[in-house]
């Protein structure tokens, strides 16, 4: 929050991630990094690490990203657009489960353990399982 007599420059906005996963289909999955500037525009999705879930986007085409695992991230093309930033998917052969999503998402978001545990409590998160 910024403050009287603050420079708004200083407070760029902050970070959020997000992680969700359908109780009756464990391959349908969501893991993301979004951005909440604080100039007044809408909070930006930056990265999001999906498992598969098929008809989203009713192609109907096999070979459609959202058919496999994939990754949406956020491109400045998308957004002079007007569309989500992270309207754009590509299949991803990197990871096929959550928890293998999670470690995708880390390396690709460049968290280190000492940033999670900071700012991802144990006792409140999910375990990241950083590689030793």
């Amino acid at each position: 929050m910024i403050t009287a007599g603050e420079n708004q420059a200083e407070h760029p906005g902050a970070f959020s991630m997000f992680l969700r996963q359908n109780e009756d289909f464990p391959e349908n999955f969501s893991i993301g990094l979004k951005y909440h500037p604080n100039d007044g525009r809408s909070e930006i999705i930056l990265l999001r690490c999906n498992g598969k879930h098929g008809m989203f986007n009713k192609t109907g085409v096999p070979d459609h990203p959202h058919f496999d695992f994939h990754v949406h991230r956020a491109t400045e093309v998308a957004l002079a657009a007007g569309l989500r930033a992270e309207s754009r998917a590509e299949k991803c052969e990197e990871f096929a489960s959550l928890e293998e999503a999670l470690q995708y998402f880390v390396v690709a978001i460049n968290l280190e353990q000492k940033d999670a545990n900071k700012h991802f409590p144990k006792s409140t998160q999910a375990d990241f399982g950083f590689m030793q």
